[in-house]
């Protein structure tokens, strides 16, 4: 991936999240670049702790999507992992490589709102006898 385009696209995440975004990571084959990290993460984070979460995300590769093409719902575009503290999003580039955007929860609220609502649907229905319940 171009450095150019990697800077673009910080450039418009600090713009559009400001202090939301987390990092910005491209994951190659062989490594990653860490084009941005967020000042106050730098001291939360050794390197090898950041390479160690960089590296998850290389095994759930969104270009290693189910094989699906050509269904209705169409081919993987991006990944999106909610975690405690961050959303994070990853777009295939190619087939070696991948962006990793890191936002706060904040940053995603809208995301986030919608996700928790779904899940207290679920949970409720989870929890509801399983007279209740109705059949998918």
């Amino acid at each position: 991936m171009a450095r150019e385009t990697v800077e673009r696209l910080t450039g418009y995440l600090l713009n559009e999240a400001g202090d939301g975004l987390r990092t910005v990571v491209v994951i190659h084959e062989d490594g990653y670049d860490t084009h941005y990290l967020r000042h106050d993460l730098r001291g939360e984070y050794t390197e090898d702790r950041f390479s160690e979460v960089v590296e998850t995300f290389r095994d759930t590769s969104p270009s290693e999507a189910p094989d699906i093409e050509g269904t209705p719902i169409g081919t993987r575009r991006a990944v999106v992992t909610y975690h405690e503290n961050a959303f994070v999003l990853q777009f295939p580039v190619s087939d070696s490589d991948s962006v990793l955007i890191s936002l706060t929860a904040d940053a995603g609220r809208d995301l986030l709102d919608f996700i928790e609502s779904c899940q207290q649907i679920t949970r409720a229905d989870a929890d509801a006898p399983k007279t209740q319940q109705s059949a998918l």
